[in-house]
């Protein structure tokens, strides 16, 4: 699924990504998928902070993620309800936690800078069942290079800058075609640590705990629903 930003607002979001090009930490986000004892926010070096706090309050910004998220709403209604309900969650239970955005349900962004281009990947770390959306940016010839490559639907995919793209990252092997040496190509992806979904389900606490303490009714029923992960993926990815 995919969409494209006017040339007004683009030409907003493009300031932005131009002026924290310079930082060396691309990225920010609640996780609990790293190896962590609980869900947190990814630490940042000081001397990045200062710049990240700025783009993340840009309007510009914030517009970009909410209009993300009412994208991501539209075509998957089902799996959107499940992402703001768990990160809600989260950030209740603990106060520490402080999302990127404010109307987004994604807890985590990545950025990257000028020459964004990935090898063949799958995100193994994120919600098999979920979505994580993509926007590209800069000033680059989207008939010659910036493509979405999804290799195991064997599609090459125009991917024009100011398009947001939707697709399960965890599930399709991924990349993006290179661009010519003289063009910039920006890109932000949103997405959620499927971690995080885990860490929710089991009211707050990793798996091996919850496996240490757990009931044998309650056991039971963890292991069912592990079973029928593949049904209710399918359900959340229904749009109706």
């Amino acid at each position: 699924m995919g969409q494209q930003l006017d040339s007004a607002n683009r030409a907003g979001i493009l300031n932005a990504f131009s002026d924290a090009a310079t930082s060396a930490a691309p990225r920010y986000f609640i996780d609990g998928a790293g190896g962590q004892v609980h869900p947190a926010n990814f630490s940042q070096l000081k001397a990045d902070e200062d710049t990240w706090n700025v783009f993340w309050a840009r309007p510009e910004t914030q517009k970009l993620a909410r209009r993300v998220d009412y994208l991501f709403k539209c075509y998957f209604p089902r799996l959107h309800s499940l992402y703001t309900n768990v990160l809600a969650d989260l950030c209740k239970n603990d106060p520490d936690l402080d999302p990127n955005f404010e109307g987004c349900c994604f807890a985590a962004s990545t950025l990257n800078f000028e020459h964004a281009v990935s090898v063949p990947h799958r995100d193994s770390k994120n919600l098999v069942c979920g979505e994580c959306a993509v926007h590209s940016e800069g000033s680059f010839d989207h008939k010659k290079g910036g493509h979405l490559i999804l290799w195991d639907l064997k599609l090459i995919v125009e991917f024009p800058p100011g398009c947001t793209a939707l697709f399960p990252s965890a599930l399709l092997r991924h990349s993006n075609a290179s661009i010519q040496a003289s063009e910039s190509c920006h890109s932000m992806t949103f997405y959620s640590a499927s971690g995080l979904f885990r860490w929710r389900h089991n009211n707050y606490m990793s798996d091996k705990d919850f496996l240490a303490g757990a009931p044998r009714e309650q056991l039971g029923k963890w292991n069912e629903h592990r079973d029928n992960l593949w049904q209710t993926g399918l359900d959340l990815l229904q749009s109706l």
